[in-house]
């Protein structure tokens, strides 16, 4: 057997060819192509089913509430398509589940009821902070579960979980981190829904994430009644006092209610 480096018979130049001489018959044997999935390119052949490794992409794709969704419903995992301009909203159904794949992420729950949208004055701010957390991201869900914290949205028109296990109204506000409860209130920081307030309620919240301080699994609130139950209310006073209140529609009621108002509706 004879090796030679140049003159390769049939006229082929490349350096990376080499002429075997086996019985005066010339042999061009070529380089084997690394294989990228294997750890030994020498020799060629497919993975095993223990060594594929499940992509860390489709994975997160579980933290987003409408991909959970559909996997509760039917096993079936799907990529990330919500819109970075619009709030994901969260329903009963992958709530717990959405919370737990997020880990240590704090995830701020916007409660509002899309029967009395003015129960909630904050949700232009909320969605203008989402909006500047998500721009222009493909997939929002996905890209943010390296953010500090994540905005959601629970309509409780739709939903009861929230109302049965905390006893939340429109309006109110639910972070939490590692599956548990860290903060509920209307107001952020003990003083207003301003931005500044929201972003203050954050830090504290990640400090007593990180200090293992959080509410108790059955922190409930009391005293505490829904929309709907307060415009029955009303809908009883006015019949009471006027007759029947065929055709009435409920009037707007805000959380700045004033104290004879409270009073008046049973609150």
């Amino acid at each position: 057997v004879s090796t030679q480096s140049t003159g390769i018979s049939g006229g082929c130049k490349k350096k990376t060819c080499i002429t075997i001489n086996l019985n005066c018959a010339p042999y061009l044997v070529f380089p084997e192509r690394r294989d990228p999935r294997r750890k030994n390119w020498k020799t060629r052949g497919t993975l095993s089913a223990s060594s594929r490794i499940k992509s860390p992409r489709k994975r997160l794709t579980r933290t987003c509430p409408v991909a959970m969704r559909l996997f509760l419903a039917t096993s079936e995992e799907i990529m990330c398509k919500c819109d970075w301009r619009v709030m994901p909203h969260i329903t009963d159904v992958e709530f717990d589940r959405v919370i737990a794949e997020c880990g240590s992420q704090l995830i701020v729950v916007s409660v509002f009821s899309s029967r009395h949208p003015e129960a909630t004055p904050c949700d232009a701010m909320m969605e203008e902070i989402s909006y500047g957390n998500n721009y222009s991201r493909a997939q929002p869900c996905v890209q943010a579960v390296q953010d500090k914290y994540r905005l959601v949205k629970y309509d409780m028109a739709t939903n009861t979980l929230l109302k049965d296990r905390h006893n939340v109204i429109p309006g109110m506000f639910l972070i939490y981190s590692r599956s548990r409860l860290v903060f509920a209130d209307l107001v952020f920081n003990g003083y207003g829904n301003a931005k500044k307030d929201f972003m203050k309620q954050v830090f504290k919240c990640g400090k007593f994430s990180a200090e293992d301080k959080f509410l108790p699994d059955d922190f409930k609130f009391t005293g505490l009644r829904s929309w709907d139950e307060a415009d029955e209310t009303v809908r009883q006073i006015l019949t009471f006092q006027f007759g029947t209140t065929s055709g009435w529609v409920a009037p707007k009621l805000t959380p700045l209610t004033r104290k004879e108002d409270v009073s008046l509706i049973g609150w």
